[in-house]
């Protein structure tokens, strides 16, 4: 399942219970920049298990900057083939916790001091560990987000290509360690 800027409070109750159901036991998802839903979220499992963050924001007086983004897990199916870093222009989310503090697979992170994270009336927005995509099982499902992807031209970018072809195959079941009841890789 791809959600690529899904946003808002878009599944009914039982179609809730269906998609978590879906993932629990095995099934994919991979979200994309604004699937991390919205500042206010009226779904808990979705934000804090699912994507594993909350959004906080986004620089909204240069909304579109170029930033570093260095490949923080370069082993990670994931990662296979992208440079160590790269630098882009995109719409840079934040998000409230630390992906990384909720056992997340970190597989690239931003560089706060390549761009200008100030938020809506000058709001703060590093994270200082600021992850912008990562991994998870979901007790047997495979999850993976990315921040990136709002303008039409970061699906153009090879790298950007890269990171989400490999990263459909990994919610799809590909490499080499499966998720368990438990969770883990």
């Amino acid at each position: 399942m791809i959600w690529n800027n899904v946003s808002g409070d878009v599944l009914t109750l039982s179609q809730r219970r269906a998609f978590r159901n879906y993932i629990e036991h095995g099934g994919g998802f991979v979200g994309v920049h604004g699937s991390a839903g919205d500042p206010v979220c009226y779904w808990d499992w979705y934000a804090d298990t699912l994507i594993g963050a909350r959004l906080a924001g986004h620089p909204i007086t240069r909304q579109f900057q170029d930033a570093r983004i260095a490949v923080d897990n370069a082993a990670h199916p994931v990662a296979q083939g992208l440079p160590a870093a790269w630098t882009m222009k995109d719409e840079w989310h934040s998000f409230h916790s630390i992906p990384r503090a909720a056992r997340a697979h970190v597989i690239a992170t931003l560089d706060e001091a390549s761009y200008g994270p100030a938020g809506w009336l000058e709001q703060e927005l590093r994270m200082g560990d600021h992850a912008i995509a990562w991994t998870n099982c979901i007790a047997r499902g495979r999850k993976f987000y990315t921040a990136i992807g709002p303008l039409p031209a970061s699906y153009a970018e090879p790298h950007v290509v890269a990171l989400i072809e490999q990263d459909v195959a990994y919610a799809a079941g590909a490499g080499p360690a499966a998720c368990t009841k438990r969770g883990n890789r």
